[in-house]
């Protein structure tokens, strides 16, 4: 059962061609057209004001998760280390959701405490298992980094000394994911290497491996292939070939091109070289299946260096998964020029912002607007570029999305900073979007030798988050039994004993998808 709606309205009614012209004649009917819809404008209105009121801090990256167990998405932003140098360590600050029409309530100290630190990056998840948020602090500029448990209620304790290895990193980016599918949350991370990373060789991937209880320790030497890469800021987990294992995509802006490392199903990896398109300059990597092949597919930006000599002025670029682990260059008929306006772009995320079945990409710009592409199903994208109503976003550095208000519509939160006078975050509505009426899409549905059965189940929004869903379970007459995400947008639980089951999942507004 699928409940994927279509739901785009034509914005004007059918155009009678020649109504007055050779058409005219008796006996003879007018060929009608139909007029493509308007482009969207104002999706999503500035709640600032109402929700975090003025922050000021330079804010790297945003993450959103329920910290404290009440159904609301609550934020944490990534403050400390500047662009190229390290800055004066700082506090990352803590947002505190409390239910529509309430002000969020600043909770930094409470939760985290008062100590600073130079924090390129948040992730929140579910490290120990035992169905609490827990919070990883990615310290930069060789700095150490940060694990904090949480008990569900609110309440976190650092346990950073005992459970971290003992490494003073300068990290990019980091992810969660089971990357040796022994059942818990492992932790990727993108380093750059020490001094200035403008400057620098570069650093290594690292791969953390969780013991099952949340303690972490630095997988084996053949674990990850032994290539430094320049100035990551992001990377990501992606099953690249549908072996429901966690491949890993790793962006370079100083590199010739992005890397793609391949896993075995053990969590180790191999380098293949030939699987990525070359492009200089490429901040992203975001997963999503963008043409409805059941693969992934990704949007990467800034790609490509300057263009007529305009600092800034680069392009995104759209790679298309080949089904055989590579990835092909698909720019010139998914994203053509018209479209591909060329900013200093900061990051992707994926929503449907229509409701449509397919992904659309929402764009975080430092010298543009921020925008939306919109998918026609098949990776052809048309650009809307005033979908924002509010103050000027000159310094967006990370967007995330969630329903803040319950209204069944995608909301948006964005990091600010590098921009000097821009460092305030934001927070917009999408009061400008109708509600969600697409059911979630469960695609890649298998049980395993292992005894497991996967699925890759996505509201076609990412990054995928748990808040995304109401539930996602695995369905045998009566029994159902929660599935659990362990990286990209893939799920698994064992097995049930018994023909006929089937895996549900209902998404935050309601919606419900059944496989067959």
């Amino acid at each position: 059962m699928d409940n994927r709606l279509v739901s785009a309205p034509v914005s004007s009614a059918l155009v009678v061609a020649a109504a007055l012209g050779m058409w005219g004649c008796a006996g003879q009917s007018a060929p009608t057209v139909e007029a493509p819809p308007e482009t969207p404008t104002a999706l999503w209105h500035d709640a600032t004001a109402e929700t975090i009121g003025e922050t000021s801090d330079w804010s790297n990256k945003v993450e959103l998760a329920d910290l404290n167990g009440d159904g609301l998405v609550d934020l944490l932003f990534a403050n400390g280390g500047k662009y190229r140098e390290p800055g004066e360590p700082t506090k990352s600050q803590v947002f505190l959701n409390q239910g529509p029409g309430k002000p969020f309530v600043d909770a930094t100290a409470e939760v985290f405490g008062e100590e600073p630190m130079l924090c390129r990056v948040i992730k929140a998840a579910d490290v120990d298992a035992d169905g609490d948020i827990d919070v990883f602090f990615g310290g930069t500029y060789e700095t150490a980094s940060r694990l904090m448990l949480g008990d569900g209620k609110g309440g976190f304790t650092n346990v950073s000394a005992t459970h971290l290895p003992k490494h003073a990193l300068s990290l990019g980016d980091a992810e969660f994911g089971d990357a040796d599918l022994d059942g818990d949350l492992d932790l990727v991370l993108a380093t750059w290497g020490a001094g200035n990373p403008m400057e620098n060789e570069g650093g290594v991937v690292v791969l953390w491996l969780n013991d099952g209880a949340g303690k972490f320790s630095a997988a084996g030497g053949d674990a990850i292939p032994d290539k430094k890469i320049r100035f990551s800021w992001d990377l990501e987990f992606a099953d690249v070939d549908n072996d429901y294992d966690l491949d890993l995509m790793v962006s370079s802006k100083l590199d010739d091109g992005g890397t793609i490392y391949m896993n075995d199903g053990t969590g180790v990896y191999t380098h293949a070289a030939e699987a990525m398109p070359v492009f200089t300059n490429n901040y992203e990597y975001e997963p999503m299946d963008l043409n409805g092949d059941g693969y992934v597919d990704t949007v990467t930006i800034n790609d490509g260096g300057q263009i007529e000599g305009q600092r800034g002025s680069h392009k995104e670029n759209v790679f298309l998964n080949d089904g055989a682990g590579g990835f092909v260059h698909a720019t010139a008929e998914s994203l053509p020029d018209s479209e591909n306006l060329g900013f200093d772009d900061n990051r992707v995320v994926y929503l449907d912002y229509d409701s449509d079945g397919d992904a659309d990409v929402l764009l975080a710009s430092l010298s543009g607007p921020d925008r939306l592409l919109i998918n026609d199903g098949e990776a052809h994208f048309t650009v809307a570029a005033d979908v924002f109503v509010g103050p000027e976003t000159k310094g967006s550095l990370c967007i995330q999305l969630a329903d803040l208000d319950g209204d069944a519509r995608l909301d948006v939160v964005m990091a600010q900073g590098e921009f000097e006078g821009h460092e305030a975050e934001q927070i917009l509505f999408g009061k400008g979007l109708a509600p969600d009426t697409a059911g979630p899409v469960v695609t890649l549905v298998a049980a395993g030798d292992d005894g497991k059965v996967r699925a890759r189940i996505h509201d076609n929004k990412a990054p995928v988050r748990a808040f995304d869903f109401e539930s996602v379970e695995l369905v045998l007459g009566e029994e159902r039994t929660p599935m659990t995400w362990y990286g990209e947008s893939l799920w698994s639980a064992a097995a049930p004993e018994g023909e006929g089951w089937k895996i549900c999942a209902t998404d935050q507004a309601g919606n419900t998808t059944c496989s067959e």
